[in-house]
């Protein structure tokens, strides 16, 4: 796919394109993207430029974020005999930036701070033309007037300050001038567009179109295309189901959907995180990677097939490391066929952290459990629901020394299975036959883990699209003071707000280094104060933190 996405905008004939990256939640859109820049940016023809939509929301119109990104990368970029054109561009940029926001809004965007000077000027000059005015509305017009100018300086040229439409014509005409000057084409990353608010989702899309009647450009957007028409819905309220289905399709010429894993893609990507993850050699990983990628892409021959001996052999495995390639070669179908996981990278790899760290854990408090015992447990928890997997560690504690009868192929037909595992029977049976067979392992060690550690049932999946998108947010909040998370709060469903934190708290689970202030937090601390039904969830968690660091004490000892 990447490949495929080079050479479509490496073609100058294809120019002005749009080319949108589309797919669900850990599907692979962003590795799309660093694959396509990781070829594009060794091209001496090729200007690449990333945006993140998100990273600008509530600091800045998106059309002026967009354009300042671009007219700064082209400065930094511009050979010396450009720069002078390229600071005009950045110029122009900032003076849209300006105008596009208001002034005192304006110039607090580009970082000045004006303390009201502006609004102060304006009521003063009133004050003095109505016949109010005394000497400290002249004083403060006198302060005013010299505090923007020295606040201002610097941030444009001093030229006549025309209309909006003018400026972002005159931006047009010196931004083609100067991609034609550097005889370069310009490619833009957009990324993170579905984490947005809908409206600057939408802004943000609605920007694009200034370039994309420019030559030698092209966007490549990632995108989930549920959330952005739901962006399209929500902002543009009335709006047919026509006109939220045909909306990207107007906008992106070149959609390309980041299709499903296979077999074959899901073992490559368990042999390669097992390998990277290894003593191995690097240039051992790195020949793995080429022998995988070369039967990914054979894999339409007949004879073309994945050999677990030469996984092994390329990587001349101890016997630890080959039993790891053997769980995958186990557990790969499972992962690429499993409705709860079907082959989403995302997925596969949080679980494998999770078997990572129990495995870490295990081994710190001397339990004697095999990885690959952690691994088929963590595989069930995984691709059932919570109900199935609490009946499932039931049933563990409720057997003698942690060994169900049910797990001994030589006494299952005699043994009722549990009520939990009724949705799930197809699933358990393939299972219960999958190596290791568990039989002879005490398993309440595992239990204990699993129960102790972080869970793998993601709940979210029942979420609707704005609680899912209020988890995303909440997870990235960088201070208790943040506008952009109180607005994400007030858009979660009231029934789903319990939910939400339940995702948060599960989330936090994965890093359990709390020496240190840590972002993820913040969210969860806002969504308690205001959803108080929320709160007792993150009190349970957070009351599990054993010797809570200073800056955790003093942050909670008021909440």
């Amino acid at each position: 796919m990447a490949e495929l996405i080079c050479d479509m905008v490496t073609d100058n004939s294809l120019l002005p394109l749009s080319v949108g990256v589309f797919g669900g939640w850990g599907v692979g859109k962003s590795s799309v993207l660093k694959l396509v820049e990781s070829s594009l940016s060794s091209r001496d023809d090729t200007v690449v430029i990333e945006f993140d939509a998100w990273l600008y929301q509530g600091f800045d119109e998106a059309k002026a974020a967009l354009m300042s990104v671009i007219a700064s990368e082209l400065l930094e970029k511009a050979p010396e005999t450009l720069k002078g054109k390229a600071k005009d561009l950045v110029s122009r940029a900032n003076k849209l930036r300006f105008l596009g926001l208001g002034t005192e809004l304006g110039l607090a965007a580009m970082g000045v701070p004006t303390f009201g000077f502006i609004s102060k000027m304006l009521n003063s000059a009133e004050d003095i033309y109505e016949g109010r005015g005394d000497e400290s509305d002249v004083a403060t017009l006198r302060e005013g007037a010299t505090a923007a100018k020295g606040k201002t300086d610097g941030l444009f040229k001093a030229k006549e300050i025309k209309t909006p439409p003018e400026e972002i014509t005159a931006f047009k005409n010196e931004f083609s001038m100067m991609l034609d000057a550097m005889q370069k084409r310009l490619v833009v990353f957009v990324d993170n567009l579905d984490r947005c608010l809908p409206e600057n989702a939408i802004k943000s899309l609605e920007a694009m179109r200034l370039f994309l009647s420019m030559p030698n450009t092209a966007f490549i957007i990632a995108a989930d295309v549920d959330m952005i028409r739901h962006a399209v819905s929500v902002q543009f309220k009335g709006a047919s189901d026509r006109h939220v289905l045909d909306y990207l399709d107007k906008l992106i010429q070149f959609p390309v959907t980041v299709p499903r894993l296979g077999l074959r893609e899901v073992l490559s990507f368990l042999c390669m995180l097992i390998a990277s993850r290894s003593n191995a050699d690097e240039k051992k990983i790195e020949a793995l990677r080429t022998y995988l990628i070369q039967q990914i892409q054979g894999s339409w021959k007949e004879d073309s097939k994945l050999e677990r001996e030469e996984v092994v052999r390329i990587l001349a495995a101890d016997a630890v490391l080959a039993s790891q390639i053997d769980t995958a070669f186990r557990i790969a179908p499972i992962l690429t066929y499993s409705r709860s996981v079907s082959g989403n990278p995302r997925i596969i790899k949080r679980m494998m952290n999770v078997v990572r760290m129990r495995h870490a854990t295990a081994k710190r408090r001397s339990m004697e459990l095999d990885e690959a015992v952690i691994t088929k447990l963590a595989l069930f928890e995984r691709c059932t629901d919570e109900a199935a997997f609490t009946a499932l560690l039931d049933l563990v504690n409720a057997a003698p020394n942690g060994r169900p009868a049910l797990f001994d192929s030589k006494q299952r037909d005699n043994i009722q299975i549990p009520e939990g595992f009724d949705k799930h029977k197809v699933f358990v049976t393939e299972w219960l036959d999958l190596e290791p067979t568990l039989y002879d392992v005490d398993l309440r060690p595992a239990v204990y883990l699993a129960r102790e550690t972080l869970p793998l049932q993601i709940k979210s999946k029942s979420l609707s699209p704005e609680a899912k998108k209020a988890v995303a947010e909440l997870l990235k909040v960088s201070s208790l003071t943040s506008k952009a998370a109180q607005t994400s709060i007030s858009k979660i469903p009231a029934e789903e707000a319990t939910e939400v934190m339940n995702e948060l708290v599960n989330a936090m689970r994965q890093n359990s280094d709390w020496s240190h202030r840590r972002s993820d937090l913040n969210g969860p601390l806002l969504l308690a104060e205001q959803k108080l039904e929320t709160a007792s969830a993150l009190d349970a968690f957070l009351e599990q933190i054993p010797n809570k660091a200073p800056w955790l004490q003093h942050l909670l000892k008021d909440r």
